[in-house]
């Protein structure tokens, strides 16, 4: 009998409450005040599992790549060897053939087998990586959109909390936003370089220089994070050009490719890595390694993920050789509950992978009951 022969996978819609609605220049007047993820158990016929999640902030698409996932993929996966990642991960991507939600589909799929070899095998997920580098990840903290006021007071509040940087979604009326970054910046005494998150708002090179120079009067920047619209990487470059702030991709950048594109055009100075619009945490290694031979620095950033996807990016970032920047990954803390035990271990802005075998983690089936209550 074949013990790893995949027997049942188990789909969820979850419906997690934020403990503060997401304003940034992409929700526009629809705050998010919940996030619609999936979670994915492969059970094999030993009874030993794997868990994975489909991270999407954006409301609606999550449930319908849950309805994707359960209907469309997991029916092919049923029967097959769950040893064989690298032979069902092919699968999928035939299955899925380059839709535009394939990555958040993969990623998912690809978490929990590695979830589930690691614990057939006995190890965590980080040595399947090729082992730590280190014991924890250095986090920034961010901040949605509101009132200098509120924005001040929480920039201090993840300073004093520990965390090794502080980000700001940017985007709405530039006086909004400079009354937003000048309070900050007083707040933190000028001495926090801020990274300041635009989402694609501003619609043109000129529109995007204007105020990324507005800005960078009143504060020390890091970075300004995805300036304009996705595809626009010439105009991107010509930002770089001006020398203002560093540059950094995040909608531009999802697959390899995308990250090869970005790299030829020289339209970004930092990549902005995520987990489940890569495609999975190999595919995500995969272009840190790509940035690493360009000399381009790299983050992890964040859809907010719940305690799943927090869990897959802990061990990849003790796993990863070229961790230079602080990380995004605390998508736990935005929530009203914990989806998995133990719970996160986030502390004094330092993020921890969970010991034992897999993602070291199981899912709490009383959470997991009251946040299906919307399905």
């Amino acid at each position: 009998m074949n013990t790893a022969r995949i027997d049942r996978i188990d789909v969820y819609c979850v419906r997690g409450p934020r403990k503060e609605a997401v304003r940034s220049g992409t929700t526009g007047a629809t705050p998010v005040t919940a996030s619609e993820f999936g979670v994915i158990r492969i059970v094999t016929s030993d009874g030993c599992q794997g868990l994975g999640e489909i991270s999407i902030t954006y409301p609606r698409i999550g449930f319908t790549l849950c309805h994707a996932a359960r209907r469309i993929v997991a029916p092919r996966l049923i029967g097959q060897d769950a040893r064989r990642a690298p032979e069902l991960l092919a699968l999928v991507d035939t299955i899925l053939a380059g839709e535009l939600s394939a990555p958040y589909l993969r990623a998912a799929f690809e978490i929990a087998l590695l979830d589930w070899n690691g614990r057939h095998h006995g190890v965590p997920l980080y040595a399947m990586l090729g082992g730590k580098c280190r014991d924890r990840v250095p986090l920034a903290w961010g901040i949605y959109q509101k009132s200098p006021e509120e924005m001040a007071r929480d920039a201090a509040a993840g300073v004093a909390a520990g965390y090794h940087a502080i980000k700001l979604k940017v985007g709405r009326r530039l006086a909004d936003d400079v009354a937003a970054v000048r309070a900050v910046a007083e707040a933190l005494g000028r001495k926090v370089p801020l990274r300041l998150d635009a989402n694609m708002a501003w619609g043109s090179v000129p529109e995007a220089s204007a105020a990324m120079r507005a800005l960078a009067a009143e504060a020390p920047i890091a970075w300004f994070e995805q300036p304009l619209s996705r595809g626009n990487l010439q105009g991107m470059r010509l930002l770089r050009q001006q020398a203002i702030a560093p540059v950094m991709a995040d909608e531009s950048l999802q697959t390899l490719r995308d990250a090869y594109e970005l790299a030829r055009a020289e339209a970004a100075d930092v990549f902005n890595i995520y987990i489940c619009e890569a495609g999975g945490v190999q595919a995500a290694a995969h272009i840190f390694a790509l940035a690493a031979a360009l000399d381009i620095p790299c983050i992890l950033g964040s859809q907010a993920e719940m305690g799943i996807g927090t869990a897959a990016a802990a061990h990849l970032g003790v796993a990863v050789p070229n961790l230079t920047h602080a990380w995004e990954t605390f998508g736990p803390l935005r929530y009203e509950a914990e989806l998995v035990r133990p719970a996160t271990r986030i502390e004094d802005g330092w993020l921890y992978p969970a010991e034992g075998p897999g993602l070291g983690i199981e899912l709490d089936e009383d959470v997991l009951a009251a946040w299906m209550a919307g399905e």
